[in-house]
């Protein structure tokens, strides 16, 4: 009997649980009914798409997608698949380039008359209705009627960046987003989210993407994602940087000539399109929306430091995957018709931006003293339930429209700025940070012999490390720094990083430590806080003597010292350090940054 109970209790412990699938409870959705439903092709079309065959629920694997572009791409003489990185894992990731002049090369794309687009899904692997939308209009480009597209603007197009999240896929995905049924991973292979890698440079899929950027020089880029959070009526929601960033002229393009065409376009065919949302309480709008200032570690800030017209699609996670996956197409197109109707325009605004005075730039923002403005909203009606659970209020979605005025919280005035210098320098033993401005595309002259340079260097003299890693560096936060000349030799292979280049604000985002992208911040100088050599107290009390005996200013400061701070006073091992400090045993490169600013 014991080993029947014994054999019982061991299935119940082992047995695998069946859970509620999150897409069944979530809140319920309106009817929707859209003009793009015409986009979808029959099932016994010859190109239809493997989200068409599973009715707008499914989206195909890594081996799928690629399987059904490469038989594209071979039946069409106006797109070609090449390889523009590996992943962690070893899978490739696939760009698409589509041209009518049957130009494929970067060189010929870079410097054609024709503007160029770009634009990538599965950056986060769950948020795959790019990838669906993106197969869809290259079918209708390559194998229906919209060649025409082609006159206005060449493509290039990652169906998948996040390609080894994207195999991380299952029904229990992403529990805050109706559909597809599987769908894949956040995060790459190493838990890594791409999308905070733009400025350290640490995924593969990221580097991909900059070289992507470097070589063919896109004109508009475009990355794809579904949001998550509170509810509202809008299904395709999308964003730039319009206020507080580096590109002014760029943002006036993209919101005079761009967004009212692109927003009709999606009206037209039933969408309801709005910018980015974020709800100022973190649970539903009546407190407001907050327009963040994104740091450049984000693809569209990213973009915009660079004076590259940049767009972040944030899909509504709520609204069921065709709907999606239809407006984005919607988008899509209408983004190629707009970027060749205005490209000079555009043109006209890129070269302002590229030759605005560097004098200083702002590396940190902060909010407006006061709402900026309400928007009418169109959100979705909610209450707040007391929960049997937990006991805490939570806010239910009822699935009704309403129309609401909420503030509109702005993050885009400058709090911080710093002086442009003439150049930097990076000694030759900071590999790691002059690998990535080689990656970024950033101009730097390599010396082959060794020089004597005058520079300002950033001591660090306070500082605490955040309490955990984050996206897998130990980040400097809370710090102080006092800012001295040195005359430094520098060893051959040391770099000399001009900021009077195209990409100059974004070598100031890099190497000043202020900045809360820069390298110091991200942590690739922590060993300058490692302190190696020390003082022995044996040593430390004949030495002290001697030095107050020569020296009555030094007596002076430390009486002085004494005086002020009775914790000094009272710890041998703090004046010990102290007198360490005066001495030239010292290490005059302890917590020193060493880039060194040229004025």
């Amino acid at each position: 009997m014991k080993l029947l109970q014994h054999l019982v209790l061991a299935l119940l412990l082992f047995a695998t649980p069946t859970f509620i699938i999150a897409q069944d409870i979530m809140p319920p959705t309106i009817p929707w009914n859209g003009k793009s439903k015409e986009l979808l092709v029959d099932k016994s079309e010859k190109w239809v798409t493997p989200f068409e065959l599973s009715d707008g629920l499914e989206s195909p694997t890594y081996a799928e997608t690629m399987a059904w572009i490469e038989k594209l791409v071979a039946n069409s003489e106006y797109l070609e698949l090449v390889t523009a990185g590996t992943s962690e894992q070893g899978r490739p990731i696939k760009l698409v380039i589509g041209s009518k002049n049957k130009e494929f090369g970067s060189d010929k794309l870079s410097t054609s008359s024709k503007p160029l687009i770009f634009f990538q899904a599965g950056i986060h692997a769950g948020e795959i209705d790019g990838k669906d939308a993106g197969m869809m209009l290259l079918r209708d480009i390559s194998q229906g009627n919209k060649i025409g597209l082609l006159d206005n603007a060449n493509l290039l197009f990652i169906p998948i960046l996040n390609v080894d999240g994207h195999e991380r896929r299952s029904e229990y995905g992403r529990v805050n987003q109706r559909g597809p049924k599987e769908m894949g991973w956040r995060t790459n292979a190493v838990n890594l989210n791409l999308n905070r890698d733009y400025t350290k440079l640490e995924t593969a899929g990221i580097q991909a993407v900059t070289e992507v950027i470097n070589s063919y020089d896109p004109d508009l880029y475009i990355d794809i994602h579904v949001t998550d959070g509170a509810d509202y009526q809008y299904d395709i929601t999308y964003g730039y940087v319009a206020t507080g960033g580096y590109s002014p002229e760029i943002s006036s393009w993209l919101s005079t000539k761009f967004q009212p065409e692109v927003d009709q376009a999606l009206k037209d065919q039933g969408h309801i399109p709005g910018p980015l949302l974020f709800a100022a309480n973190g649970n539903d709008f009546s407190a407001g929306n907050v327009a963040f200032s994104f740091s450049p570690r984000f693809s569209h800030t990213y973009g915009d430091i660079r004076h590259m017209a940049s767009i972040l699609i944030e899909n509504h996670s709520l609204k069921p995957f065709e709907q999606r996956v239809l407006g984005t197409y919607v988008f899509l197109e209408q983004a190629i018709k707009s970027l060749g109707n205005h490209y000079a325009a555009l043109q006209k605004a890129v070269e302002s931006d590229s030759n605005q005075p560097k004098e200083s730039i702002p590396v940190k923002f902060k909010f407006r003293d006061t709402p900026a403005d309400s928007m009418e909203f169109l959100g979705i009606a909610s209450s707040k339930v007391k929960s049997e659970i937990t006991g805490a209020e939570y806010v239910k979605w009822e699935g009704k429209p309403v129309t609401q005025s909420v503030p509109s919280i702005f993050m885009d005035v400058p709090e911080l700025s710093v002086s442009v210098p003439k150049a930097y320098w990076v000694p030759v033993e900071w590999t790691d940070v002059t690998t990535k401005l080689k990656q970024h595309g950033i101009q730097f002259e390599t010396i082959n012999e060794a020089r004597e340079v005058n520079v300002e260097l950033s001591t660090v003299t306070s500082f605490s490390m955040g309490n955990q890693p984050y996206e897998g560096l130990m980040r400097v936060q809370r710090f102080e720094l006092d800012k001295t000349y040195r005359k430094l030799t520098l060893n051959p292979g040391s770099v000399r990083v001009p900021t009077d280049q195209a990409l100059g604000e974004l070598a100031v985002i890099l190497l000043e430590p202020e900045s809360v992208d820069s390298f110091f911040q991200w942590g690739y100088f922590n060993s300058i806080f490692s302190q190696t050599e020390y003082m022995e107290t044996y040593i430390m009390e004949p030495l002290i003597a001697k030095m107050l005996s020569e020296d009555a200013d030094l007596k002076m400061l430390f009486e002085e010292e004494k005086a002020s701070n009775p914790d000094f006073a009272k710890s041998p091992r703090t004046i010990y350090s102290w007198f360490y400090k005066q001495t030239p045993y010292f290490d005059q490169n302890w917590k020193v940054i060493p880039v060194g600013r040229e004025w």
